[in-house]
């Protein structure tokens, strides 16, 4: 990979003796900062999806309920379904209100996550699963307005199964453990963060034989962080995260063994094919020279680059075209029809309205393009390139200009000094000629 020099060795080109085009250059036009560094933007950035918390709960609440769902079966002996789930970022005040007035709660810690969470067993689920596993506790269910005190022990057995089943399911992420720091039958007693703090609440409806009741998890939006955070540093998919990293780390290889060839066009036109034909050594073309070259790999237009030199070598840095486009942009506009207003005439060179008239030939247009140089990078220097890093090319600023006709090689060319303060292209050697040779 040809070597990088500094922005601040490369001295860019202007209005100056032919002989020194590429060794100086006058700021007449606007470019980057050369320290500029442009950073790559984290679609997973909390800030940008707000929501990515809750998304990721209301993913994991299906399955979170169905596993106590199972277990609920498993000790019941009889059928437990989960009827819906439901799932929504509310402030910790309605996260409260809405609770049953009759509940068996727990408060636990859940590590590594951030903050308390409340695990709250509706006492009409509570009432079903008793009555079902040793008979009814209370006549009639409407008059049930406190729980017994074996309602109370499995209500916490409940409440013990969800944290398992809830630890279980993000078991996927990290591995969890919980502590139950209190129980509680009062709902004032359940305040875990302040009143406008966020609370991620899910809320599963179980259906028994003998009663309906629900299951509400309230989680702090913060207590999800960590989760968020590894689900932000590395690529995970149900589980095979071994298969992605080493998927990554081969991508990682091929991108740096691969190199992508980089050319730069200092001129691209359009002319009649009369003027290739009547070309001959020491000819000024009446082509115009861009401002910035077009750097482009396999036939694709990529940036527009500032030209130069550094320590005798032609060098390009990345930049901004007049018109604020730069990398990744939409790709630069086809080259300009020549023109002799543009360049002035000089002897030797044709007058385009003469030949134009020569015959129908000559009012076909083919692609005249003049090559400033080459470089190669990598797959991963490419993606990694950045405005006003400079890149070295392949030749000194010694070598002749290439043309190209078509795609096709034409001759050399030189870049020399137009009255009017303008530059020309100066053919220097053509095809037949070092054939010849």
């Amino acid at each position: 990979m040809p070597a990088r020099g500094s922005v601040s060795g490369l001295t860019l080109c202007g209005i100056l003796p032919p002989t020194n085009f590429l060794r100086e250059r006058s700021d007449t036009m606007t470019f980057i900062d050369g320290s500029l560094d442009i950073s790559s933007i984290d679609l997973m950035d909390s800030a940008r999806t707000p929501q990515l918390r809750s998304i990721l709960m209301e993913g994991l609440s299906d399955p979170i309920m169905r596993k106590i769902a199972f277990s609920l079966s498993q000790r019941m002996r009889s059928p437990v379904q989960v009827m819906s789930c439901i799932t929504g970022v509310i402030s910790h005040d309605s996260a409260l209100s809405a609770l049953p007035d009759l509940v068996m709660a727990g408060i636990a810690d859940l590590t590594p996550l951030h903050g308390r969470i409340i695990i709250a067993v509706e006492g009409d689920l509570i009432g079903a699963v008793v009555d079902a596993m040793f008979g009814a506790t209370s006549p009639d269910d409407l008059m049930r307005s406190e729980l017994s005190v074996m309602e109370q022990r499995i209500g916490k057995q409940m409440i013990d199964l969800t944290l398992l089943g809830l630890s279980e399911v993000l078991s996927s992420f990290m591995p969890l453990t919980w502590t139950i720091v209190q129980y509680e039958t009062s709902v004032g007693m359940l305040a875990i963060a302040d009143k406008q703090d966020w609370m991620i609440s899910t809320t599963g409806i179980f259906e028994t034989p003998l009663g309906i009741g629900s299951i509400r998890v309230i989680v702090p939006y913060s207590a999800f962080e960590p989760i968020e955070a590894r689900v932000n540093s590395q690529t995970w998919l149900l589980g095979h995260s071994l298969v992605d990293q080493r998927w990554a780390a081969t991508m990682e290889r091929l991108a740096e063994a691969t190199h992508v060839d980089l050319q730069f066009d200092l001129v691209r036109a359009h002319v009649p094919i009369g003027l290739v034909e009547r070309m001959h050594v020491g000819q000024v073309l009446p082509v115009i020279i861009l401002p910035q070259a077009i750097a482009l790999a396999g036939g694709i237009d990529l940036f527009y680059a500032d030209y130069g030199q550094s320590d005798g070598f032609v060098s390009c840095r990345p930049a901004l075209s007049a018109s604020g486009e730069g990398l990744n942009s939409k790709s630069p506009r086809e080259g300009e029809r020549a023109s002799m207003a543009a360049t002035p005439k000089r002897a030797g060179a044709p007058d385009l309205a003469e030949a134009g008239g020569a015959g129908v030939i000559d009012r076909v247009l083919v692609g005249l393009t003049v090559r400033l140089g080459w470089t190669s990078l990598s797959v991963a220097a490419l993606a990694d390139l950045r405005m006003g890093q400079v890149l070295r090319l392949d030749q000194t600023v010694e070598d002749p200009l290439v043309i190209f006709v078509g795609g096709r090689l034409l001759g050399y060319s030189e870049v020399v000094a137009l009255p009017s303060q303008r530059w020309g292209i100066k053919v220097t050697a053509l095809f037949d000629d070092m054939v010849e040779e």
